[in-house]
């Protein structure tokens, strides 16, 4: 029998997807990217903050210039919002010569967070991927399309088999619309369809491109 697991941080309401804080409440998770920028793996990291309760919404929705550095937050929204501005080149998640994510979370939010870069072929990283979840631990997932570009989502659940083995990542998009009746607005189908670009994203609106597993962030609460 197919089974699905989802991480248990996550609530259906009826504005849709919500996450739990720690004193129990619900707020919004879903983050949408907007048109002109390239900040997929910023909106990704904030959904991932958010449900692992290491920053609350109206934290990051905030807007200012005021930021005081003895607040990690503030030190987080500068690092994030306002050093790269549109973010149009995207962030990698970890790189030995190039700034990005894991990096720029050292810097700003160390207090609050840590996290691992796992690379890997494709079968690893789902072992990752299907252990986290199961760990109700939500991960950064990056992907390359077929053809150019890459895209940054945040795995929530998995769709498991008789076997016991995944084969689906359920994943909240930025680059999607806020899901209404489900967890996720954006699947990774790991049925192999042969070559480099073996798996299919498909999203809620019926967009389906063939896709690489890259790397993945898991970024823990201290």
């Amino acid at each position: 029998m197919k089974t699905i697991k989802i991480i248990e941080q996550l609530l259906i309401d009826v504005d849709g997807v919500k996450a739990k804080t720690k004193n129990g409440k619900y707020q919004t998770v879903h983050l949408r990217q907007g048109n002109l920028d390239g900040a997929c793996a910023v909106y990704s990291t904030m959904m991932n903050l958010i449900l692992i309760g290491a920053v609350k919404f109206s934290d990051i929705r905030l807007s200012g210039n005021n930021y005081d550095k003895r607040y990690g937050i503030e030190r987080l929204k500068k690092e994030f919002f306002d050093l790269k501005g549109l973010h149009r080149e995207g962030n990698y998640f970890y790189h030995e010569e190039f700034d990005n994510i894991k990096e720029m979370l050292q810097r700003s939010f160390s207090k609050h967070v840590s996290s691992t870069h796992i690379e890997g072929n494709a079968d690893e990283i789902i072992d990752k991927i299907h252990q986290n979840i199961n760990n109700n631990q939500p991960l950064l997932i990056s992907i390359a399309y077929k053809g150019s570009g890459s895209h940054a989502l945040v795995a929530v659940g998995v769709e498991i088999n008789e076997q016991n083995q995944p084969i689906k990542i359920l994943c909240l998009d930025p680059g999607c619309e806020t899901p209404k009746f489900t967890y996720w607005n954006s699947i990774i189908d790991l049925k192999p369809q042969g070559g480099k670009y073996n798996f299919r994203n498909i999203t809620e609106t019926g967009d389906c491109k063939y896709v690489q597993l890259q790397d993945v962030l898991v970024i823990s609460s201290k």
